[in-house]
């Protein structure tokens, strides 16, 4: 469960909160409305998808996800949010710069976030 405790996935989580509390009461904050929860997704949701494996599926600490599962969940993300629901809905929007976010937002969750969790064991 460490593994929901990384700071960037708490802050993705805030961020997150804001966003839909902003939108409630109709004052959206638009940096963090248009642009920093698409930055965010990729790493909040491979975060969950890293402690589901890590729990209850390899049952490792030192299990990381793949740069290959990483690519698959921003690929499936930007298909989906990008492309496919605003083909079928109008209250989604196809946004190119929301697909590149998730693409950086899956390189810094691969590159910062996606560490094996080491026991820091006192010296005696």
């Amino acid at each position: 469960m460490r593994t929901l405790l990384n700071p960037w996935f708490l802050a993705g989580c805030i961020i997150w909160c804001i966003v839909m509390v902003t939108r409630k009461l109709h004052h959206p904050i638009p940096i963090f409305n248009g642009y920093i929860d698409d930055a965010f997704a990729i790493p909040v949701i491979a975060s969950i998808a890293l402690c589901f494996q890590r729990v209850f599926i390899i049952r490792s600490n030192y299990y990381v996800l793949s740069a290959g599962k990483v690519a698959f969940t921003v690929v499936y993300l930007a298909l989906v949010f990008e492309i496919f629901l605003p083909m079928i809905s109008k209250k989604y929007t196809g946004d190119w710069i929301d697909a590149g976010l998730y693409v950086v937002g899956g390189f810094f969750f691969y590159f910062v976030m996606n560490k094996p969790i080491v026991s820091k064991k006192s010296k005696a």
